[in-house]
């Protein structure tokens, strides 16, 4: 096990190895099954955004965005993580080790910058209402763009000896190994900015801006139309607490090896109750935003029932009449504006003819 992963110093960077292997079983049938039903209710959000017709909100784009995240995450999880804790050890050499904890930090950063994103965009909707201001399409583009930058920015310098990548709590994959018994001021100086940039700061400013947009849309949304941007606020806070509630148990896995560390100068033994909740729960939560997306949004649970048999049959008759009549609005108002738009350019032409 030791020879698979490039930077090792002794046995106690791999903490768990020793451990019965019943629980290295247990959690790879966990994660195989989470990242299974992951799989298919972020790739059923995936199929609804390209066909369905209800989702005609920009506020979209971020959904799909998170919804981009908790696939990748899950694609690049379960086959690799689930597998290789049902053997016992990694099972795919130590470049492939190297990738994959590239790739698990890629789509971890990528997933909480995807919610503050979000979050953002719900406070400045609400701030901005009395002004009638409308963010533009490419402020969305934007915030989708630089999700992926910190994500690639964060995820890049453990490649070039600005952090380590090596083996795991479990000892079965690889991951950020944090400041480790030898750790020089490059590794330092990665991994507390990390912490504080993509852990403790956003945290914060997420709790601060939901507490804002709550208390914004109380105040100025009481049209139909508002009160529908309400409970889509709703459905995203209650999944970025979800979200951050399942992220919990790896926090604290982090900071019981960081911080003796830090503190004492040792790296204690990882308890196996919570080397198995922390992978566990963090493949949970790629599921989360699909399921809060149900149960509290209507349009969204709409979009995605209907998508079942790409029509609104499964839900509820005054449901799907009135998401149809919205449509059938929709319509109706594009094709009078197009009818005006052409009888003046008649009435242009005939006068510029009668004129000659």
């Amino acid at each position: 096990m030791q020879t698979l992963f490039d930077y090792q110093e002794d046995e106690y960077e791999c903490p768990w190895y020793y451990f019965d292997g019943s629980y290295k079983t247990l959690l790879g049938a966990c994660l195989i099954l989470f990242g299974v039903f992951g799989v298919l209710l972020n790739g059923w959000l995936f199929a609804t955004f390209i066909h369905s017709h209800l989702l005609v909100f920009r506020s979209h784009i971020l959904v799909l965005n998170i919804c981009s995240a908790s696939l990748g995450r899950n694609l690049l999880g379960f086959p690799f993580s689930g597998s290789s804790a049902i053997a016992k050890r990694w099972l795919f050499g130590p470049a492939c080790c190297q990738l994959f904890a590239f790739l698990n930090q890629f789509f971890g950063v990528f997933q909480m910058a995807a919610l503050f994103a979000i979050v953002l965009e719900r406070y400045l909707l609400a701030k901005f209402y009395r002004r009638e201001l409308s963010l533009y399409l490419r402020w969305y583009w934007s915030l989708v763009g630089l999700c992926w930058l910190s994500a690639l920015v964060f995820a890049t310098p453990p490649l070039f000896s600005y952090g380590v990548y090596s083996c795991d709590a479990t000892g079965t994959v690889c991951t950020l190994l944090w400041p480790s018994l030898r750790a020089g001021s490059r590794q330092i100086g990665f991994t507390v900015p990390y912490v504080v940039i993509c852990g403790v700061a956003p945290v914060i400013a997420i709790f601060y801006f939901m507490g804002k947009a709550i208390r914004l849309e109380k105040i100025y949304y009481r049209s139909e139309q508002q009160r529908e941007q309400k409970r889509f606020t709703k459905s995203v806070h209650a999944l970025t607490v979800a979200t951050l509630a399942l992220w919990i148990p790896a926090a604290v896995l982090a900071g019981w090896q960081w911080l003796p560390l830090l503190v004492y100068g040792y790296r204690p033994h990882v308890p196996p109750v919570l080397a198995l909740i922390a992978p566990i729960a963090a493949e949970a939560a790629t599921s989360v935003p699909v399921l809060c997306y149900l149960t509290v949004d209507e349009r969204l649970r709409a979009a995605l029932l209907g998508r079942m048999r790409k029509q609104y049959a499964l839900l509820h008759p005054s449901r799907a009449k009135k998401f149809n009549l919205n449509l059938l609005g929709n319509y109706s108002k594009s094709y009078t504006s197009l009818e005006r738009n052409i009888r003046k350019s008649s009435t242009s032409l005939w006068n510029n003819n009668t004129a000659l």
